[in-house]
């Protein structure tokens, strides 16, 4: 006699944030939150990605494409997902900014929002040449040669690079990931700075996620306020 499954239907929803899709989702099951685990304790930022790129996969319902996600999109899925899970509060260890001494703070993850604010992702560089815009996906940020890069600001071109989703003309639309590295980078310092400013006004106004706490000192009595931000910062 077989075994009955459990936990197997989405039971909560979820918008992405980027796009406003609202899909379904699961908590998270042991299986997963083993490789959650493991990928934590070898402290390695592509296994940690990877399990929570996958986590994300398993346990949402609808046909999502995990590679297109931005960097937000993921970590406010995944604190969604954690919330249903594990308990919709997690609690902190934050230091005073005064004594340091570390309290004890209770955060609740469905305070957790993120704000995308209304931006154009079409930049025009002049009256015949345009380029369009998309938020660096989680992927991408993470992806080799990005973090391979000797420098800040080579870090920053390479990022660039992968943001730009076409370059539009009069007569055409060009994918601009379809061309090689080096016309990329070609196109990319050909730019004026007046130009560059628009890219980098972009990726500026990228939404973050999160949250402010306040609590009061246990110690010294000091009233505190302290922003979560990104993924690592809720764990």
């Amino acid at each position: 006699m077989a075994l009955p499954k459990l936990n197997d239907s989405p039971k909560y929803e979820l918008v992405i944030p980027s796009t406003q899709k609202a899909v379904r989702f699961r908590p998270y099951l042991v299986k997963e939150e083993k490789v959650l685990m493991m990928a934590m304790e070898s402290q390695d930022e592509a296994q940690v990605l990877g399990a929570i790129t996958d986590t994300i996969a398993a346990c949402v319902d609808d046909n999502i494409k995990i590679s297109k996600l931005t960097t937000f999109d993921v970590e406010y899925m995944f604190i969604q997902i954690r919330a249903k899970s594990v308990g919709e509060s997690i609690e902190l260890n934050m230091a005073c900014k005064e004594c340091e001494h570390q309290t004890a703070v209770s955060v609740k993850l469905d305070d957790v929002k993120i704000d995308v604010p209304k931006v154009s992702n079409m930049i025009e560089l002049s009256d015949q040449i345009s380029i369009e815009m998309r938020w660096p996906t989680y992927t991408a940020m993470l992806d080799s040669s990005v973090k391979g890069a000797e420098s800040s600001t080579e870090q920053t071109f390479l990022i660039i690079a992968k943001c730009i989703e076409a370059v539009h003309t009069e007569d055409e639309r060009i994918d601009f990931q379809d061309e090689s590295y080096e016309e990329q980078s070609s196109f990319i310092e050909s730019l004026s700075s007046k130009q560059f400013e628009g890219i980098r006004d972009f990726l500026d106004a990228m939404p973050k996620m999160e949250h402010t706490t306040q609590w009061i000192c246990e110690e010294c009595s000091l009233e505190n306020e302290y922003t979560l931000q990104g993924i690592n910062d809720f764990f």
